[in-house]
């Protein structure tokens, strides 16, 4: 078994290594309508049926553990590391429509449709789910993955678009996560109480998980600030700054809340606070070691991924059950769009902020499922465990392999257009001095940075920044902040 092992690992490092020269020729041939992560699956499928056929039968098996203790925390840390926090905060609003409330939304018309399936026919009569196991498979293909995604949606083509995706990926499988355990430690059966419990104990955990994220970051940030002697270490600095968005994830793990909430959150606390206080070796170094443990810890996921497919005997897959949760999936995603989009539309009296192109873009791209909704699905226990597995195995591969490489085609077809965007020029003008302020004033209002924004703008500049690090400001004549906070009752509304 140990030597079986060893064998995948290896097998797994020379696809990666391929994952990562194709990805380089793609790009170079600017290819749209083939997608490097379908090489990593495919590969994967490949040396998952040679392992099959000269091992006798071993099949490579998916860890759980592994994968949400070693692979998954890199690639989110780094996400919220990297993060270019002004875009994602000014753009919050979305970021936690689609989020929060997109998912719940999904979860809700997955569930309910997952049910008229199995009441219709999508299983055998001894062979149907429980409303439980229908609603553990509702959480499980709720969570989104974006990789490809915001591959072809380019930061530096649609900044706005690609923070709002990005952003609302992250926190949508932190979502699925939490409403996938809150589901699994409720009873067999569910009614209206159970309903309530959910919410209560979604919103509790979440807030708690943000809760530790932050306080593990402001820690972690507090200590190098008030360390001056590791500034001659730039080794130890990092590395004090992956143990803290590890501790902050593996105590999140323990307390039975959202990891992936508080590895982000901490990821962004560090980045604001920690980052500016750290040596230039250690700034430059951070970034580029957390951005390449993400990309190999993606890479190895797709891998692995396509090994598993051997996993899955031919008589646990159900056709009829894998396309009609597929059509719910859609649909799912479909409703968490368009009715939290029509919900803002309608208080904000006709104004959103997304052009219809771009909200098309975001239905399609939270079509495609990945490694997240494998890995829980595995933790299933229930007697329908392998058909639910096969069952988002199959969806997993389908819109990974197939919607992933339309992307590109599909938003030419709704006429998605790359143009100088408001978010390019916000970036520039936040990142230089010798500013127009009445510009920069208009730009800000109308990206929508609310009035809650600009008060912990204050707050942070009073109280936090003095304590635990962060970027400075250049000395202005009248600060354009300044002017911004006089006018912010005047000019500034809440608003998406």
């Amino acid at each position: 078994m140990e030597s079986l092992f060893g064998l995948e690992v290896l097998l797994a490092v020379l696809i990666l290594i391929l994952y990562m020269l194709s990805a380089q020729w793609l790009e170079n041939k600017a290819c749209e309508y083939f997608h490097e992560t379908n090489i990593a699956i495919g590969l994967g499928a490949l040396c998952g049926v040679g392992v099959y056929m000269f091992t006798g039968g071993e099949k490579v098996v998916f860890s759980t553990g592994i994968f949400f203790y070693f692979v998954l925390p890199p690639i989110i840390f780094a996400a919220g590391y990297n993060l270019k926090s002004r875009l994602f905060f000014v753009n919050l609003g979305f970021i936690s429509l689609y989020g929060f409330l997109g998912t719940f939304l999904s979860f809700v018309t997955i569930g309910a449709l997952g049910v008229f399936f199995n009441a219709n026919g999508a299983l055998s009569e001894t062979d149907s789910l429980s409303t439980k196991e229908i609603l553990l498979l509702s959480c499980v293909l709720s969570a989104t993955d974006t990789v490809a995604a915001i591959s072809v949606v380019k930061e530096t083509k649609y900044p706005r678009l690609n923070s709002i995706l990005f952003g609302e990926g992250v926190i949508n499988d932190a979502v699925s996560i939490v409403l996938y355990r809150t589901v699994e430690g409720m009873g067999d059966e569910f009614g209206l109480w159970e309903g309530v419990m959910l919410v209560i104990s979604f919103v509790y955990t979440t807030c708690l998980s943000i809760f530790i994220g932050f306080g593990s970051g402001l820690a972690t940030a507090w200590i190098i600030k008030n360390t001056k002697e590791l500034k001659e270490h730039p080794e130890r600095e990092t590395t004090l700054i992956i143990l803290g968005g590890y501790v902050s994830y593996i105590v999140s793990e323990l307390l039975g809340l959202s990891g992936i909430m508080t590895i982000f959150c901490c990821g962004i606390a560090l980045s604001h606070y920690a980052w500016f206080t750290l040596s230039k070796e250690s700034q430059q170094g951070t970034s580029l070691v957390f951005t390449v443990l993400s990309q190999g810890a993606e890479a190895f996921t797709f891998t692995y991924l396509g090994m598993t497919i051997t996993t899955i005997d031919w008589e646990d897959w159900n056709i009829l059950l894998l396309v009609c949760m597929f059509v719910a999936m859609a649909l799912g995603r479909a409703a968490s769009i368009l009715i939290s989009s029509a919900l803002v539309y309608l208080i904000q009296c006709g104004h959103f902020g997304l052009d219809t192109k771009n909200i098309c873009v975001a239905w399609f791209s939270g079509l495609i499922r990945g490694a997240i909704a494998f890995a829980l699905v595995l933790q299933v226990e229930s007697e329908h465990q392998n058909v639910l597995i096969s069952t988002t195995l199959g969806i997993a591969i389908v819109t990974t392999v197939g919607l992933s490489n339309l992307m590109g085609p599909y938003t030419r077809f709704v006429g998605l257009e790359a143009k100088p965007s408001q978010e390019i020029y916000f970036e520039l003008m936040s990142q230089t001095a010798n500013t127009d302020d009445s510009i920069y004033s208009q730009q800000l209002e109308e990206i929508g940075l609310s009035w809650f924004h600009m008060k912990w703008q204050k707050f942070d500049e009073k109280y936090l920044k003095p304590r635990f690090g962060g970027e400075e400001k250049a000395p202005l004549e009248k600060s354009v902040w300044d002017k911004l906070w006089a006018e912010d009752e005047k000019y500034l509304k809440p608003r998406f």
